[in-house]
Order: C-alpha cells, then sequence, then structure tokens
C-alpha cells in the first residue's frame, strides 16, 4: 500500500521568506523615497514660484507703461504707485499744412491740436492728456504744482495732467488724428521730443496682510505715498498670497541714465514654512 507524503513550507521557511521579503521591501523604499519626496518638494517649490513670478510679469508690465516720472514707493518699500499709460504720441509744435491752428500752443489755453500718425484710442472716453511730466517734489517730498501729476488737484495749476472733468475727444484726420480739449487747457511746459501722452488712472500694488494687492480705475491726486485706494469704480484683485517678505525700492535715474525698480518677493508655504525668494529689476525709461 502506497503512503501519500505531504508537502509544504515549514515554520522557519516562511519566516525566513519573511525575513528576507521584509528586507528587499525597505532597500526598494529607500530607493523609490527619495525621488518621490524631491518631486513632492519640486511641486510644491514650483506652486509658489509661479504665484510670485505671474505677479511679477504683472507688475512688470505696468510699471513699463507708466507715466514717465509717476512711479513712487512708499517709505517702507510695500507699495508702488504710478500713472497707467493708455498711449503715447508727438504733438505738432509747428503748423501742419492747411491747417495753421492745429498746433498745441503753450503761451495760452488751448482747445485742439494734432498729432503726428493714427492713435489706437478713438472713441474712448475717461482719458487725460500729460505732457512732460517730470515728477519733481520739494523738500519734504511733496509733488510740486506744474511739475508733477500727483500735485494738489489738477484743476488749479498744476497743467501737468489736463483735469478729470475735462474731456478729450480724439477724431481721425487722416494721417494725423485730432485731439480736441473740451474748455482748452494750458500746459506747463513743452516736451523736448513733443511727447503727449493719454493715461487714464492710477495704478497701486500694496503688500498687507501676507497679500499682493493690485488696485486700479481710481484718480491719482492724493499727494501722499500710496493707500489703499477707496471710492466708487476702484478696482482690486489679489495677485499673490502667502507673502512672506515684500521689498520695493526704486532709483529713478537721471536724464542720462534710465530709473530702475527692483521687486523684492518671498512666498511662504504654510504648511512647511518654506520660503522661496525672488528678485526681479525692472528698467524704466523716465524720459518725458
Amino acid at each position: 500500500m502506497t503512503r501519500l507524503q505531504a508537502k509544504g513550507f515549514t515554520l522557519i521557511e516562511l519566516v525566513i521568506v519573511i525575513v528576507i521579503s521584509g528586507i528587499l521591501a525597505g532597500i526598494i523604499t529607500s530607493f523609490i523615497t527619495q525621488p518621490v519626496q524631491g518631486f513632492i518638494d519640486l511641486s510644491r517649490r514650483a506652486t509658489l514660484v509661479y504665484s510670485a513670478e505671474s505677479a511679477m510679469r504683472r507688475m512688470q508690465r505696468d510699471i513699463r507703461r507708466a507715466l514717465p516720472n509717476s512711479i513712487r514707493v512708499n517709505a517702507a518699500g510695500t507699495a508702488i504707485e504710478m500713472i497707467n499709460t493708455v498711449e503715447g504720441a508727438r504733438y505738432r509744435d509747428a503748423p501742419p499744412p492747411g491747417n495753421p491752428n492745429n498746433r498745441l500752443v503753450f503761451n495760452a489755453l488751448d482747445t485742439d491740436f494734432d498729432v503726428l500718425g493714427n492713435l489706437n484710442s478713438l472713441g474712448v472716453t475717461g482719458l487725460r492728456l500729460s505732457i512732460y511730466n517730470i515728477g519733481n517734489v520739494d523738500l519734504a517730498g511733496v509733488p510740486i504744482a506744474g511739475e508733477n501729476a500727483y500735485a494738489g488737484n489738477n484743476l488749479d495749476g498744476t497743467n501737468v495732467v489736463s483735469p478729470a472733468s475735462t474731456a478729450i475727444t480724439i477724431t481721425n484726420s487722416g494721417n494725423e488724428d485730432h485731439i480736441n480739449i473740451g474748455g482748452g487747457f494750458q500746459f506747463s511746459f513743452e516736451s523736448p521730443n513733443n511727447r503727449v501722452y493719454l493715461v487714464d488712472s492710477g495704478i497701486s500694488y500694496i503688500c498687507s496682510g501676507g497679500q499682493l494687492l493690485r488696485y486700479s480705475n481710481y484718480d491719482f491726486t492724493n499727494t501722499n505715498q500710496p493707500v489703499p485706494p477707496a471710492g466708487a469704480g476702484v478696482v482690486s484683485a489679489l495677485m499673490a498670497d502667502n507673502i512672506g517678505n515684500c521689498i520695493f525700492t526704486y532709483d529713478p535715474g537721471s536724464p542720462s541714465r534710465s530709473g530702475l525698480m527692483t521687486l523684492d518677493l518671498s512666498v511662504t508655504d504654510a504648511a512647511t514654512g518654506e520660503t522661496v525668494r525672488l528678485l526681479h529689476q525692472v528698467h524704466v525709461d523716465n524720459a518725458p
């Protein structure tokens, strides 16, 4: 009679297999953990950098579009203000053929003049004109009327920016566009390069409470350094969150050297406390 012999694992063999499997799993885990953790760290840093870089790119565009000599930074370096330029042109300082009155004069109120070429702002309302804003301030840091677009209320003697209440109308006149100034306006100084700028509103970037906020669509008549604008129509937008540190510095340059705006932002991850610092510099052409 044949006896069947049972086959299987002994307890010792099973324990050996478990131990070997544990050792192999530990070795494999050590190789996998570092790359996975590295990917997680990289993703977190990329998210932090992207939020700050996106804000910096928008700030750079606004700074480069700003009216010459209109950029200013508060004493703490946490806020920037500027006047937004829609577009620019060259005004006629000599009479055009057949239209002797279509030149801009500076010794009296002028109601209309021609600009060379064509503008893109036909039919746009709410625009203001600015000529030769040199941005001077007195010893106390107060903008000087007639030399700084922020001076006074732009109604009685600044003569750098036309008042918000003055209607600016642009019409096409063939190779030259014609600008009408409702009620007339007299600018203080001629631009050496005959430059005239069309501006619309102030723009501010303010770091507060761990956020970077952008404000627009407000009047720029405040002679103080940037504070959160208030009033009907003001538009605010969150540009970046989790801001750990925010420092803006500005060198206005000179007639022979461009200005330089330095943007220094630090973004902190709330979960890990890790901070990423971004530094960006923007050259500013302040030739009015």
